[in-house]
């Protein structure tokens, strides 16, 4: 019988990396700054809270999809690289 991590055609799975999309700390500081906006300002405008803007500036949480449409909108930015970084890890997901 198969199991979870086997496929009975050709052995074991391999795993790739997996992908996550980071909140690039320095650039959200620098474009708060150049607009005199506050995290604060920034939770009330995407919907969130102070504390988990927080986590994303800390890099303790990965920003969905809609919440990295938010921020772009909120901040006036139209590129993603200007505010966020991809990273690719070793890890499982």
């Amino acid at each position: 019988m198969c199991s979870q991590h086997t496929n009975c055609k050709s052995g074991p799975r391999r795993r790739r990396g997996r992908t996550v999309v980071r909140l690039d700390r320095a650039a959200l500081w620098k474009r708060l700054a150049l607009l005199g906006r506050s995290q604060s300002w920034l939770a009330r405008e995407i919907g969130v809270s102070p504390g988990y803007v927080s986590m994303l500036a800390n890099e303790g949480r990965a920003p969905s999809g809609r919440i990295r449409r938010r921020m772009l909108k909120a901040l006036g930015m139209d590129d993603f690289n200007q505010l966020f970084k991809v990273e690719v890890t070793d890890e499982d997901p």
